[in-house]
């Protein structure tokens, strides 16, 4: 039986408890949504259903999408002049009721004629530490003929000058945020070139 309120307190108390519990119920089933759309997407369900619906952010090269994407997670991400972002990356935003702050890393590699596969890349406490690791995942996507793991020990000097087997990728890099402010995934896609032609050729390997 659906539950029975009463909105007749003269000081508002049952009003804001119904409130209060709609948006209880509404954070719980956001997380489990997103949940159940991490694991579809981890299982390559998109190469035999059509693709889940995602909020995509997309602009040209330098148009301020870093900005937008930083304001929303509270984390930094790499920048650089010209196009830094080269490779798509999702961001999961997830409240999560656990104790305290954590981002996970990982790339989710689903180039054709290969399974779908997730490597687990790290985990870290602390904010200051996600910008270095984004561009060590970033350079594991760009190398897909090396071990994704070997880029861990990395440091920032040597992400710069780290030479890369590919230009662009259609492989992802995967930030996911526990301890968020509110539930939600995005993907942040590569700017807009103003030479398309010299792109797409690139995704022809």
């Amino acid at each position: 039986m659906a539950p029975q309120f009463n909105f007749s307190d003269s000081d508002g108390s049952s009003f804001d408890k119904v409130s209060s519990g709609f948006a209880s119920i509404y954070s719980d089933s956001a997380e489990k949504l997103n949940e159940i759309t991490k694991l579809l997407r981890h299982c390559g369900i998109e190469r035999v259903v059509p693709p889940l619906p995602k909020i995509a952010v997309i602009g040209n090269q330098s148009a301020g999408k870093s900005s937008l994407i930083e304001a929303i997670s509270k984390i930094k991400v790499p920048r650089s002049k010209g196009t830094t972002t080269r490779c798509p990356m999702e961001v999961i935003l997830r409240t999560s009721h656990v104790d305290g702050w954590s981002c996970a890393i990982s790339v989710r590699l689903e180039d054709v004629g290969r399974a779908p596969e997730t490597v687990n890349l790290a985990r870290v406490e602390s904010p200051e530490e996600v910008p270095l690791l984004i561009r060590r995942a970033q350079l594991a996507v760009l190398n897909p003929g090396r071990d994704p793991k070997m880029f861990l020990d990395l440091d920032i000097a040597q992400c710069k000058t780290y030479p890369c087997e590919l230009p662009f990728s259609r492989n992802m890099v995967v930030v996911e945020i526990t301890k968020a402010e509110f539930d939600v995934t995005f993907i942040d896609l590569p700017g807009l070139i103003s030479n398309p032609s010299n792109v797409f050729a690139l995704f022809n390997y």
